[in-house]
């Protein structure tokens, strides 16, 4: 049958490259020197086109040179003798055939002549590009369709199938590189500083590992899987390759996404092929790293079930607590979204301990700095308490990049030691963004940016019980900021944690301050939109005030669930569900929330103009030296209160 295929479509193309010869046979008589033709212009042409006066037209293949036979030379032999030459362009040309065509003329391009190799070379390729090639990918879909219906029976991962399944990609994961770039990169527990806690149930994994003698006589067993979650940037990684260098165990690092394949059924398959190879080589850590990008919770998508994440998922859930003994075989897993994980995926069985990293507090903060700072040049005289409260809210990679930035601002300045202005720069650089050398703002625009940052600064510093004031500055940033005032909560109220409605009611007439300032000195009327970022700020918390923490009047028992995260992870489901509240509920809570900040502003107004005299002194401070610092703010305030 193949043979047949083959014959008769080299025939037809052999009598194609025929015709095509014998055609140019015919045209090859017009390609003679253009001087022996009679030239006419194109204008001509379309009339005696429109008259019907043309028998044949011929044209080059570049689309330049028309050919003319007319109607009265139909029985001459073709020749330079009846023919007449015009000259034209490709764009003329084509509406000349458009012509052609309405007026039923034949119509011709003239192609350059194909020697019988070339020929015969393009109708073997197109013979390729035809049949061979769509034939491969015939039998191979095929074959994946086979495979599809008849299960997993050629899957080498499988309990029954010899045989190779064509699609399937085996995981080939060297352990032994895995655990040498471990050990290479000379990570060990003592990398990673954070809460002794958090460091101790680490250590448990390592100390297993190492002699699990000692807690199979006490009865315990240790957990199969350890799941990492916390803020991006807090270490959870890191812990991972702190623990594969120091266990005595083989060592699997993979990150989730590489289960995700175009072809239903391989990351299943994928997933196979790791705990077997894991299996093989016992004692060994399985680290699986940003797991939520399979472990999303099942039934969510817009496509249902029929999801190749949710089968990998399924398969994972199997593999790590299902018919397979997996003893010997840690798994680590780590994640940011733990509020997106399958409640399966979380149970104990499969990880039995969940080890949150949060944020590094003060103390974390300041070891973090000074295991950096101790792979660097750095100044002896370093005030490591103040830069721990400089970067709170930082994580431990922030703080990393931080002293990076610290170390290239003192080589800027052509110094190998870094000095405290060297970090602290690179904390407002990460803050508030890259400084302008050049400030060309006009004298008016100044002033108003003064008044408004004395505003923020001011009532800090008034709530000097609940804020610690750093900095209040007028330079010019690159990001946009024309001021910033730099404060945080005292570090007892950060520490504990429990934020009282009295103190975030102050937190909301701080951001209002700036506004409430330009308003005391400008009107209602001609307020500016620097106060763009202080309203999104005051409005996102009077909604977790009112939402979330129960500070309403009316919704003081309310919980806003739609509030909490400022985002809903699962579409498919909440286009299910429709609203979760009534809109009475909805009206109350956008009340009472815009209350609070209307609240705010008034107050901070209130209480900047009855400190009018201290505000204008402030403001002419910052004018003058563009920088305050908490003493120089505090000194003003003392001074005038006497």
């Amino acid at each position: 049958m193949l043979f047949y295929i083959i014959f008769f479509y080299l025939l037809y193309n052999t009598k194609s490259f025929i015709f095509e010869s014998n055609s140019y046979s015919i045209k090859s008589n017009l390609r003679m020197n253009n001087q022996n033709f009679e030239l006419e212009p194109i204008n001509e042409l379309y009339k005696q086109i429109n008259n019907k006066k043309i028998d044949q037209i011929y044209i080059s293949n570049d689309l330049k040179e028309i050919y003319i036979k007319e109607k009265n030379n139909l029985n001459d032999e073709i020749s330079k003798k009846n023919i007449k030459l015009i000259e034209s362009n490709p764009y003329l040309t084509n509406k000349l055939i458009e012509k052609s065509e309405q007026n039923e003329i034949n119509t011709f391009i003239m192609k350059e002549p194909q020697n019988i190799l070339q020929s015969g070379f393009n109708v073997i390729s197109g013979f390729v590009n035809d049949f061979i090639i769509p034939s491969i990918f015939l039998s191979i879909f095929i074959s994946y369709i086979r495979l599809f219906f008849l299960g997993n029976k050629f899957n080498t991962g499988g309990s029954n199938g010899s045989g190779m399944n064509p699609f399937q990609m085996n995981f080939n994961k060297d352990i032994q590189k895995d655990k040498e770039n471990m050990i290479k990169a000379n990570i060990t527990l003592s990398s990673w500083a954070g809460s002794e806690e958090i460091f101790q149930e680490v250590i448990e994994v390592v100390s297993y590992l190492k002699n699990e003698t000692i807690y199979k006589n006490a009865g315990a067993e240790i957990p199969k899987g350890i799941l990492l979650e916390g803020p991006p940037g807090t270490g959870k990684t890191l812990l991972a390759k702190a623990i594969a260098s120091e266990c005595n165990a083989n060592f699997i690092s993979i990150a989730s996404s590489e289960f995700v394949e175009v072809f239903v059924g391989l990351g299943a398959s994928k997933v196979r092929d790791l705990f077997k190879k894991a299996r093989d080589n016992k004692p060994c850590i399985l680290f699986i790293d940003e797991i939520d990008s399979i472990g999303k919770q099942r039934g969510t998508g817009i496509n249902l079930g029929n999801d190749e994440r949710e089968q990998t998922l399924n398969q994972l859930l199997a593999e790590m607590d299902g018919f397979n003994e997996n003893d010997g075989i840690i798994i680590l897993g780590a994640t940011n979204r733990r509020d997106v994980l399958d409640s399966a995926l979380l149970r104990p069985g499969r990880f039995d301990r969940i080890i949150n990293i949060p944020l590094p507090d003060k103390n974390a903060r300041i070891k973090i700095l000074k295991i950096y700072g101790n792979k660097k040049k750095i100044e002896n005289d370093i005030s490591y308490d103040l830069l721990g409260e400089l970067t709170s809210g930082f994580s431990g990679a922030q703080i990393k990049n931080l002293m990076n930035e610290a170390a290239i601002n003192a080589a800027r300045e052509g110094k190998t030691i870094i000095n405290q202005k060297n970090i602290e720069d690179a904390v407002e650089k990460l803050v508030v963004g890259i400084i302008k050398k050049d400030d060309l703002r006009s004298t008016e625009t100044i002033k108003r940016v003064s008044i408004h940052e004395i505003g923020h600064a001011f009532i800090t510093a008034y709530f000097k019980k609940y804020f610690d004031l750093k900095k209040v500055s007028i330079e010019n940033t690159f990001n946009g900021v024309g001021g910033y005032t730099l404060f945080n909560e005292k570090s007892e109220i950060i520490e504990g944690g429990l934020y009282t409605k009295d103190l975030l009611k102050k937190r909301l007439m701080i951001a209002m301050g700036g506004k409430a300032a330009e308003t005391l000195y400008y009107g209602y009327e001609h307020v500016s939109l620097g106060a763009i970022q202080d309203l999104k700020q005051a409005n996102s918390l009077a909604q977790n005030m009112i939402g979330n923490y129960g500070m309403g009047k009316e919704l003081m028992v309310f919980y806003n669930e739609e509030t909490e995260t400022g985002r809903n992870p699962f579409l498919g489901r909440s286009l299910g569900m429709g609203a979760k509240y009534s809109d009475k509920t909805k009206e109350i809570f956008d009340k009472e929330a815009l209350d609070l900040v209307k609240e705010a502003f008034e107050d901070a107004l209130d209480l900047l103009n009855a400190n009018k005299v201290i505000i204008d002194k402030l403001i002419d401070k910052l004018e003058k030296k563009k920088i305050l610092n908490t003493e120089m703010v505090m000194n003003t305030m003392i001074n005038f209160e006497e």
